[in-house]
């Protein structure tokens, strides 16, 4: 029955729509919404270890299908949902004004946390999927977070170079997160619009050409804007401004896995396969396995569910979810923490 355990990735997405389906809220009921991300918080930390190397026997591929097309179905409902909540904010009064600021931060940290946890990482698996109506939702959720260039970034850029010094995902050894932020974000962007012209055999001096229009990231960023522009003229500013709020929440929250999922890890290409080790039940199961990331990068054509473990890299100390308030809140107290575990992970391969 562990694959029963899978539904728990639809929990809090359920709960955001709820939340932005029964609003607006006051502001005690705005900030009391926030519990379930609480609760998540606390069930990870607290997790049993997750056992994968007697993993049980896989169920029909349609069960675990149904999954990631729930997950996308709720994604676009949340992402209507926030923008007709935004929309119904007053802003007439200061208390008004007050409960509208209360709501939107509480939109940000709901949405911006289910956009990151949620569709980003049902996205990352679909884009490695061969059958192309997959990859097209994967595209489709990405441009729910203005990150469609993601793709590119990581499909040609991470997975071939990933440990390496020539991936920027990888975090260099006693990186800060805010540094990491500042450096992968641009960079990611940089990558993805040189890797389409070259494949579009362009130049980037070479001025303007018809051809561009073909680069993916060009319709990315085209699609994005219209988006914005839609949204600005059917839902007002507020909502526009809550959408990318969200948007960039949401990638912040995919950066700060990318930064803890490879920390130090620059071993060079014979290892390239060489990532952190994360044991948290509730982060495998809420997180679509996410944390078998070792065995993604073996084979990242393999769907989530017939990933084999694997376990060859340091382990990490908590869960996805308590990991990344740890990033963000106490960083150097985390950067201390994974050097000594990194040492040790090191000594003890050289000592077998």
């Amino acid at each position: 029955m562990d694959h029963l355990k899978y539904l728990l990735s639809l929990f809090f997405p359920v709960c955001v729509a709820c939340f932005l389906y029964t609003g607006p809220h006051g502001i005690y009921t705005a900030i009391v919404w926030t519990t379930p991300l609480w609760i998540l918080i606390f069930f990870d930390w607290q997790s049993p270890k997750v056992n994968l190397k007697n993993k049980s026997r896989i169920v029909s591929h349609y069960f675990y299908d149904a999954i990631l097309y729930s997950l996308a179905f709720l994604q676009f409902l949340i992402i209507f949902l926030l923008l007709r909540y935004a929309s119904q904010l007053q802003w007439e009064s200061a208390p008004d004004i007050a409960t509208s600021l209360v709501n939107l931060w509480v939109m940000r940290i709901m949405v911006g946390t289910s956009s990151g946890s949620s569709a980003i990482i049902v996205a990352h698996e679909l884009i490695h999927r061969s059958k192309y109506h997959l990859r097209v939702l994967g595209r489709l959720l990405l441009y729910t977070v203005c990150y469609e260039h993601f793709v590119i970034a990581h499909l040609r850029g991470h997975h071939l170079s990933v440990a390496t010094p020539e991936d920027i995902a990888t975090a260099r050894l006693d990186e800060s997160f805010d540094a990491y932020w500042k450096r992968v974000t641009l960079a990611h962007f940089k990558y993805a619009w040189r890797s389409e012209l070259r494949r579009l055999g362009l130049r980037s001096t070479s001025g303007f050409h018809l051809k561009i229009f073909a680069s993916s990231v060009l319709q990315g960023v085209i699609v994005e804007g219209a988006m914005v522009i839609l949204i600005i003229i059917v839902f007002g500013w507020a909502a526009a401004i809550i959408f990318l709020y969200q948007a960039l929440s949401g990638v912040r929250l995919l950066e700060t896995i990318n930064y803890y999922q490879h920390w130090g890890l620059q071993q060079g290409r014979a290892v390239n396969n060489l990532a952190w080790i994360n044991t948290s039940q509730v982060t495998y199961y809420a997180l679509l396995g996410l944390s078998n990331h070792i065995a993604h990068h073996n084979d990242a054509t393999t769907p989530f569910y017939e990933t084999p473990y694997s376990a060859h890299g340091p382990t990490m100390c908590d869960g996805y979810f308590v990991t990344n308030l740890w990033v963000k809140l106490k960083n150097s107290s985390y950067r201390h923490e994974s050097i000594n575990r990194l040492k040790d992970y090191f000594l003890e391969k050289t000592i077998n």
